[in-house]
């Protein structure tokens, strides 16, 4: 497949053309699962996932769905079970809002998707219940997998276990995200381990996932492994461009120039400074981030040493690595054409969002 030039697309918002194939059944049935609840709790899930009709349209926003998407797209690509698929897709991204919610909570983040975070209006315990409480829908979701026709419970038992591993991990990677705030300086072999779990692991399962629904149970596992695999390598792309974002912004995104700095947040683009060989340059960055308020003259400072020393092309290239690690793969892979194309869009996207 020739590269695409995504540079100008995505200053558009582009994103590949797989995800409108499946957003609306996704968010269907994302909102049936909340629509007949009455409690009051779910009226923050109907907010924070963009369907609650009292909202501003304007910033409606529900996300990418990337991880249902790339749940529906794996199992469509082997022929794999599309009720089996969609139910795993639904608790997949309700886990992930659970994540985010938390996350909005844990690093003090007051806009998500250019509106206030759930914890800045209903307060800090409500967030806390909030994401709870979509867990808990994402469980109960997996539970529904029993009534479908011809599957074996001892492989919807599988699928629990997988889905309830991957954001066990995911959480054990946001403690270290956590713990490595306090620190002086952590390693990049740290950094990629802390990634591949907080972000990676529900990425990874993702695609694992959506191969599994091929044949139930029996499937192809070598396939389901190739899956896997990409997935763990777009895990790292995904989240790389995401510290990138954090530091260098875009109006996309809604985060300023700096946002990861101010928060003194180890993202890589700090530990590729802290990591310098030059001791002059790990003293200067370490005496701003020694005090107590990091505020626009030292972002500004920050970000010339970055340039002096090539950050930017540092991160851009590490995630260069991992998407052609991924692309190999699916290049190797028995795919219609139409499949190996959306996958290698999604790499490129990846590997250039702005958003």
């Amino acid at each position: 497949m020739q590269i695409l030039n995504l540079s100008s697309l995505n200053q558009n918002n582009w994103m590949p053309d797989f995800f409108k194939r499946y957003n609306e059944e996704i968010n269907q049935a994302l909102k049936d699962e909340i629509n007949d609840r009455l409690n009051p709790i779910y009226e923050t899930h109907k907010y924070y996932m963009g369907f609650d009709n009292n909202q501003d349209p304007a910033k409606k926003s529900v996300g990418k769905r990337l991880r249902p998407s790339l749940v529906m797209l794996s199992s469509d690509a082997v022929d794999g079970d599309h009720e089996v698929a969609l139910l795993i897709a639904t608790a997949l991204e309700y886990v992930h809002n659970f994540s985010l919610i938390h996350d909005d909570l844990e690093d003090r983040d007051k806009i998500r998707h250019h509106k206030p975070t759930i914890w800045t209006i209903w307060g800090e315990s409500a967030a806390i219940i909030s994401g709870n409480g979509m867990l808990k829908i994402a469980d109960n979701i997996m539970g529904k997998l029993a009534d479908v026709n011809n599957i074996e419970p001892s492989f919807v038992l599988k699928l629990q276990i997988e889905m309830a591993s991957s954001y066990l991990k995911m959480m054990e990677g946001q403690y270290f995200d956590i713990a490595y705030e306090s620190v002086s300086t952590i390693s990049t072999s740290e950094y990629l381990n802390m990634i591949e779990l907080k972000t990676g692991a529900l990425i990874e399962s993702a695609m694992y996932l959506g191969s599994i629904t091929k044949n139930l149970p029996s499937g192809n596992p070598a396939v389901s492994s190739q899956m896997k695999s990409i997935g763990h390598e777009l895990g790292r792309v995904y989240q790389i461009r995401d510290d990138m974002l954090g530091v260098w912004g875009t109006k996309a995104t809604g985060k300023p120039v700096g946002a990861d700095l101010i928060r003194k947040k180890k993202s890589l683009p700090i530990i590729h400074a802290l990591n310098n060989p030059s001791r002059e340059i790990q003293k200067k960055i370490r005496r701003f981030f020694s005090t107590e308020i990091i505020d626009s003259n030292d972002v500004e400072n920050i970000l010339n040493i970055m340039d002096k020393i090539g950050t930017y092309q540092y991160c851009q290239s590490l995630a260069q690595v991992h998407w052609n690690k991924a692309n190999a793969i699916i290049s190797g892979m028995d795919l219609k054409n139409d499949f190996v194309n959306d996958l290698k869009e999604l790499g490129e996207f990846l590997l250039t969002r702005k958003l």
